[in-house]
């Protein structure tokens, strides 16, 4: 039989023991609410300490919350929190660099989202395992401006570098010297390394503004953003879906980016491959078509190395009902950060027609918009191709093989690309055939007649050279030094030829092998002009005649110029 004293005691005992026991949670959770409760001003002092020194910049924050559910604070204590994530929700980040407080902010986000590894929050290195950004603004500042940051970043060093000696870890961000001597001019306080896993940066905007007032500036659309950083100071692995802006159309691209250079952003390293789908080239003024590329590319953010290729299977000119396919196999240098591009060299077939293009797309000073500036050749092409291109309906007047040697530019403006278009060069165009028949019989008589066989018909209709020099600009075709070949006639001629009216106003010499009096079909006439035979040969011609090509390309009229001298 149990005693009455020892039961009393073994129930006070349990008693003590579970007040002991609630003490203790108590004391514990107490603890563990004051640890957190410090926890969100060191992550807060943490995290802008980070941002400021990782791009030398004042950095605001509209709000900031941290969270981290323990659970068992018992088991959070005994474990040092190994396991456990804290959350950092960051409202209206804004990141403005020194001296460009005029500009809108390096980055500007709505909201940023951090999941930290608890444990490592207070190592030398944090890993953050994942970081998502809503409504991420990157802005890149005008390239002018970009030096002073690198200015101001060495005068720094300079300074105080036996102050920032040590103030952050090796290798813990790009432009470690800079970071650490603006750390020490802040008192030395240590940043720690930063590992990030995975960024997700979805509808991000990057903006490259523009060195010129009042340009808009270039701007991206990233409709898919991932990063994935390997060590601090390494480039990032990206994947990314994004809207070019012009031409419009969906980039999808995969390669690294980085180390992000803080002091000249434009020196930051990336490459990767691409395919560019449903860019429509209807945007520029004059042309119009659907442009689908693929490429890979090289280099750094002010200069990048792209090869590719890109086909355009109805490519044409606004006033023109033609298409024609055109394909191009290109390698290109890239200014990411304005757009500009050299052209070394562009293979671009146009029908069946390959030609070599050489130059760039560049700004120039003073001008509103880029200019386009290529030299092109061609060799053995097809005139058909080019005259389909630049033809307002699909009747041709001449075909043949095209040889070419010309610049091409196109400056900035808001006429249409045609009106802007500007040509100049030497051309070859050999075994030329008038697609008119009317033209094609005229021409064959005056073959006869310029052989001194004006009543035999030729057995096939004659074909032409030509060779000269020209130039094309506001649509209309100036010929100079042209020379016009058929078996028995040269004809040397200067003149215009007006695209947008199809109106013919050329002039110059016929030279035939035969003289006047046996181009004559009645015996007669030949009898009667033998005597003025002399008066028309000259230069070793049998005959030369001042003639004139004019009316319209449907209907052109041949004859003497009888207005010239």
């Amino acid at each position: 039989m149990t005693q009455p004293g020892k039961s009393f005691l073994r129930r006070r005992w349990w008693q003590l023991l579970l007040a002991l026991m609630l003490v203790a949670g108590a004391s514990v959770w107490m603890l563990a609410r004051k640890a957190a409760e410090e926890w969100e001003p060191y992550a807060r002092e943490q995290f802008i300490a980070y941002l400021e020194t990782r791009y030398q910049a004042k950095v605001e924050v509209g709000k900031l919350d941290v969270s981290m559910p323990v659970g068992n604070p018992i088991r959070f204590l005994i474990d040092k929190g190994k396991g456990k994530d804290l959350r950092l929700a960051v409202e209206d980040l804004k990141v403005i660099q020194e001296g460009m407080e005029d500009l809108p902010p390096l980055l500007a986000m709505n909201r940023l989202a951090v999941t930290v590894d608890f444990p490592t929050l207070f190592a030398d290195t944090v890993t953050v395992k994942r970081v998502l950004l809503d409504g991420f603004v990157f802005t890149i500042p005008p390239k002018g401006r970009r030096s002073r940051i690198a200015e101001r970043a060495r005068e720094v060093t300079d300074e105080d570098a036996a102050v920032a000696e040590g103030a952050v870890p090796e290798g813990a961000v790009p432009g470690a010297d800079a970071s650490a001597a603006i750390a020490g001019e802040e008192g030395a306080r240590k940043v720690p390394t930063v590992l990030v896993e995975e960024i997700v940066a979805d509808g991000m905007r990057l903006h490259i503004l523009p060195g010129k007032p009042g340009k808009s500036p270039l701007e991206f659309d990233m409709k898919r953003l991932r990063l994935f950083p390997t060590t601090p100071g390494d480039p990032m692995r990206y994947e990314a879906e994004l809207t070019n802006p012009k031409p419009p159309g969906v980039v999808n691209s995969s390669g690294f980016f980085g180390p992000f250079q803080v002091d000249e952003p434009g020196e930051s390293a990336l490459g990767g491959d691409y395919t560019f789908e449903n860019a429509n080239l209807g945007v520029f003024k004059g042309i119009t078509g659907t442009l689908r590329s693929t490429g890979k590319f090289s280099g750094q953010l002010n200069r990048i190395i792209a090869d590719g290729e890109s086909e355009t299977p109805d490519f044409g000119l606004s006033y023109s009902k033609n298409r024609i396919p055109l394909r191009t196999r290109y390698h290109a240098i890239i200014d990411g950060t304005n757009g500009d591009t050299e052209l070394r060299p562009v293979e671009a077939t146009i029908g069946g027609t390959m030609l070599v293009c050489e130059g760039a797309v560049e700004r120039y000073p003073g001008e509103n918009g880029k200019t386009v500036a290529l030299k092109v050749t061609a060799k053995d092409g097809e005139l058909k191709d080019i005259l389909t291109l630049a033809m307002k309906d699909s009747n041709l007047p001449l075909l043949g093989k095209l040889t070419l040697d010309i610049e091409l530019k196109v400056p900035p403006g808001k006429q249409d690309y045609a009106d802007r278009l500007e040509v100049s060069g030497k051309f070859l165009l050999n075994d030329g055939k008038f697609s008119s028949k009317e033209t094609r019989d005229k021409l064959n008589e005056m073959s006869s007649r310029a052989s001194g066989t004006p009543n035999q018909a030729p057995d096939d209709d004659v074909t032409s050279d030509f060779e000269g020099e020209f130039i094309l600009s506001d649509r209309v075709l100036e010929l100079s030094k042209l020379r016009f070949l058929i078996p028995g006639a040269e004809v040397n001629l200067d003149g215009d030829f007006n695209l947008a009216t199809d109106v013919l106003d050329f002039h110059g010499l016929l030279r035939t092998d035969a003289k006047l009096s046996q181009m004559m079909k009645s015996r007669w006439k030949r009898w009667v002009l033998k005597p003025v035979d002399p008066f028309f040969s000259k230069d070793g011609a049998g005959a030369q005649f001042k003639i004139a090509i004019t009316g319209s390309r449907d209907d052109p009229q041949f004859g003497l110029d009888r207005g010239r001298k």
